[in-house]
């Protein structure tokens, strides 16, 4: 028997690009309101960048998540309690399978198929060509393609000679083959100090470049996973939770210029914190050496940067291999540039973080950096999207014009009240609550001034809260 969902034709299907934990929510949500969809990945199988088999996957097996099991899930299916609290990029990958399985995505993916650009006509008219050679029209896009396909490289880093070897973090996939080697680790962010770690086990010598300084926070706190323990925090101390994480912090891991590192620019709640149980013992041992500002590169690859402490004299060193932990550009190369507007500073003109201003056919999931589980985010966007998608194919509501309203105006003037108390789309049906409120305040990654496009950083709390302000409309 044909499957009813191939009778429909492409133009009344919402196009979703990407299968990983983003292009997975907006699947479940979409086919929870009966929306109907495509889903296309260039990988064999659902879980974007999870997929270890994957030549173009920014993680690599030995990776240690730094959000714990119990905020690295979907509201309407818990982690295994089998699997570790902090999971491998292969138990996410198990479980983003089952995920898709669970709710019957794979009926409407279509694996090994990429989409070479995806062009507006008019409202709800747009014309997609895929690596199949197949051009088809779709009402809505919804680009769930992540974060990784845009890495960032730093200027100086196209004088690099070739006697040096120069990779993006997106390329490591490991330590294994650094024996005897000396490595230069760029980037101020969590996977500069993950790398320099996993660099730390095998080669002769690590040297860290950084361009500011940063808190490092354990893994767990008193035996807790961190990201549980922050949403047990009473939010009623105010201004003295500071004072008490940092205290904590401290005592648990000690303060980082004492290891060696540049002082942190920030207070600890305000900061990129840097999430790691062993970043510091290893600068402390001397395994990794803190130096700072890559400012130029010579013939015979000695590259010259500033010391350990800013303003502290320069150094020349020779690396063997150097290695960019320097962020990813956003954007996505199957769009038009012109269809998401940049704002001033240069970020896309995404009200909260994924809805262009003036289309309700186009939803961008996955464009913001925020620190600890990025995944309720996601499925808050992908709920939101389909609302909006759900409203638009049926000629409008209430809700939408609402939705609309705001989209046009201020993101600061959504309201930031958690209005939300029985879960999302998939959790209210599921009859299950959705995961917890609050996370830590902060992002990993470097620094954004405007001219370099980067991903940004955003406050976690803040576009939770908003993002369920919003979904409210819709309920």
């Amino acid at each position: 028997m044909p499957d009813p969902h191939d009778q429909i034709p492409s133009r009344e299907k919402v196009l979703i690009i990407g299968a990983g934990p983003a292009g997975l929510a907006a699947a479940a949500a979409l086919k929870a309101l009966g929306v109907p969809f495509d889903l296309v990945d260039r990988a064999k199988h659902v879980g974007g960048i999870w997929n270890e088999e994957r030549e173009d996957t920014p993680v690599w097996s030995s990776m240690d998540m730094i959000s714990s099991r119990e905020f690295t899930q979907y509201e309407d299916m818990l982690q295994p309690v089998s699997f570790p609290e902090f999971l491998s990029p292969g138990h996410m990958a198990k479980y983003l399978r089952a995920y898709a399985a669970r709710h019957e995505l794979t009926e409407h993916f279509r694996p090994q198929v990429a989409v070479r650009y995806a062009r507006p006509f008019e409202d709800n008219v747009w014309q997609v060509e895929l690596s199949t050679g197949e051009i088809l029209i779709y009402r809505a896009v919804i680009s769930a393609h992540g974060i990784s396909e845009r890495p960032h490289r730093p200027d100086w880093a196209a004088d690099v000679p070739k006697s040096v070897q120069v990779i993006h973090s997106k390329e490591w996939n490991g330590p294994d083959g650094l024996e005897g080697k000396r490595v230069l680790v760029v980037g101020s962010g969590q996977s500069a100090a993950d790398i320099a770690v996993d660099a730390a086990r095998r080669a002769l010598e690590v040297r860290w470049s950084m361009r500011s300084g940063h808190w490092v926070v354990p893994r767990r706190v008193g035996g807790v996973p961190g990201d549980v323990a922050a949403s047990r925090e009473p939010s009623l101390l105010g201004g003295l939770n500071a004072k008490i994480a940092e205290t904590v912090v401290t005592r648990t891991v000690g303060r980082p210029a004492d290891a060696g590192l540049p002082r942190p620019e920030a207070p600890l709640l305000e900061d990129s914190v840097i999430v790691s149980d062993h970043v510091l013992d290893r600068v402390r041992e001397g395994r990794i050496s803190p130096v700072g500002d890559v400012t130029g590169i010579d013939q015979d690859g000695t590259v010259t940067h500033l010391g350990a402490e800013r303003h502290a004299g320069h150094l020349r060193y020779a690396p063997d291999l150097i290695v960019l932990a320097t962020g990813y550009e956003s954007g996505a190369d199957h769009l038009p540039e012109d269809v998401v507007p940049r704002t001033a500073s240069g970020d896309l003109d995404l009200f909260l973080g994924a809805f262009p201003r003036g289309r309700d056919d186009l939803v961008v999931l996955g464009q913001q950096r925020v620190a600890g589980g990025v995944l309720p985010v996601l499925v808050e966007q992908a709920d939101v999207a389909a609302y909006v998608l759900a409203a638009s194919r049926d000629g409008g509501s209430p809700a939408l014009a609402s939705f609309q309203r705001q989209r046009a105006g201020s993101e600061s003037s959504v309201p930031t009240a958690d209005t939300d108390s029985s879960g999302g789309v998939l959790g209210r049906l599921s009859g299950l609550l959705g995961s917890h409120r609050v996370t830590p305040r902060a992002a990993s990654g470097t620094p954004h001034d405007g001219t370099e496009k980067l991903v940004p950083a955003v406050d976690r709390d803040t576009l939770l809260a908003r993002l369920r302000s919003v979904r409210g409309l819709f309920e």
